[in-house]
């Protein structure tokens, strides 16, 4: 049983088909048709749904070992892969990086075409079934509270309840999650609650969706401009999505007012990038309104330290770490969480979703697997800091250094490796 039908939801569902007879993900809202619109349906229950989605290498190597033939596709229906050295433009603070071949390939598209592929490839899946309108409530446990046995489920315009029995639960219902909320509950202990880190970025952020012809569009897939003394700490991101669409996203820090109308947006974007940005949205119609986001601090949820852990439950992506969403993590770290419950699935966790102690050993080799995205969206390690800040210093002029960079941003190598790099 899977709580929540987003990116992780749907991934984690991939994980589990293998592994159990029926799989069953509950949606608490409705998916958005595929009709065609000049800019992305959204789900109602996506806090992000309405911004631009990039998907890490890590992130796409993830779902590599989860859903075959996913990349043909999305691709088929209108993403692009692209390469994030030499098919973007990315200004640091201290100048533009190098362009030139990586091999880290990504892809960037709305939140809305990724789960239309997700749910596209678990329909080939006869044991996944996929139920909308369906918000879960609580947990059901054994009368030792010891082990979940399913959900409690409320359905659209009905008052009543459902019990649905499973033998595991996986939360992945997102940054709303009530988990930490049920498991003090069925264990009926107050010490059951799980601590919680929050770390706070100050940012917020501005949304919308532009249309491009094929004559117009730049030569880069992505433009972004990190935050500078010289732009008053105000960035900036533009994106080739599908159907000729490109999301742009912009960021300031607290109390620095968003733009709310056209000509407030074209303002903010006219400084940025050597005016690169701006010379693109000039050719650009807008097809979206513009959407503002204030919420961005990070939160990691420590289950990995609970003493009590139920057997039959775990959680995974934004249930458990929530990411500023500047650094573009959230979906890549959902993904490497399923994974991770995949290989948990074959190799620890049996078909009744295993002892107490595998289950909690789960979250604690995903507290592991989720360090290294926390300690580089957060700065929470000195060494990795000084290591980072040296060869983005060197990155402007050097290829090298600014792949080694990008591996990093894209977690395909931890931090600590970057001082192999010669200065």
């Amino acid at each position: 049983m899977i709580i929540g039908g987003g990116i992780g939801g749907l991934l984690a569902a991939h994980a589990a088909a293998g592994r159990f007879e029926r799989v069953t993900v509950l949606e608490r809202d409705r998916y958005p048709s595929d009709a065609d619109s000049p800019a992305p349906p959204t789900r109602r229950g996506t806090p992000q749904g309405r911004c631009l989605h990039l998907l890490l290498a890590a992130g796409a190597a993830a779902f590599d070992e989860l859903v075959p033939d996913w990349r043909n596709e999305l691709e088929a229906l209108g993403a692009t892969a692209f390469d994030a050295s030499a098919d973007a433009a990315l200004r640091l603070s201290n100048g533009w990086l190098p362009r030139s071949r990586s091999g880290i390939g990504t892809y960037a598209c709305s939140r809305s075409l990724l789960e239309t592929m997700l749910r596209r490839a678990l329909a080939g899946r006869p044991n996944v079934r996929l139920r909308e309108g369906r918000k879960v409530v609580g947990l059901l446990g054994d009368r030792s509270g010891g082990r979940v046995t399913g959900v409690r489920v409320a359905r659209e315009r009905d008052p009543g309840e459902t019990k649905m029995h499973a033998d595991l639960v996986v939360d992945t219902s997102g940054a709303g999650s009530k988990l930490s909320r049920w498991i003090a509950s069925l264990l009926d202990s107050g010490t059951a609650r799980a601590e919680r880190t929050v770390v706070d970025s100050g940012h917020q952020y501005a949304s919308r969706w532009f249309h491009l012809e094929p004559g117009d569009e730049p030569d880069w897939h992505c433009l972004a401009v990190a935050p500078a003394a010289d732009t008053g700490f105000r960035s900036a991101m533009m994106l080739r999505a599908e159907r000729g669409r490109w999301g742009v996203v912009l960021l300031t820090t607290a109390g620095d007012p968003l733009p709310s109308n056209d000509a407030a947006f074209l303002r903010f974007v006219a400084a940025l990038a050597n005016g690169e940005l701006g010379k693109a949205l000039g050719r650009a119609r807008p097809v979206s309104p513009i959407h503002r986001y204030r919420p961005t601090a990070n939160r990691m949820m420590h289950y990995d330290r609970l003493e009590a852990w139920p057997a039959g439950l775990v959680a995974l992506g934004d249930a458990v770490c929530v990411f500023d969403p500047y650094f573009g993590l959230g979906m890549t770290v959902a993904a490497r969480g399923a994974v991770l419950l995949a290989n948990h699935l074959a190799n620890h966790l049996d078909r009744e979703g295993g002892r107490a102690s595998s289950s909690l050993q789960f979250q604690k080799d995903l507290a592991a697997l989720n360090a290294q995205p926390w300690r580089l969206v957060t700065g929470r390690d000195r060494r990795d800091s000084a290591e980072l800040g040296r060869v983005h210093a060197m990155a402007p002029s050097s290829a090298q250094a600014a792949h080694a960079l990008l591996a990093v941003q894209h977690l395909l190598r931890p931090a600590e490796t970057l001082k192999e790099l010669a200065p």
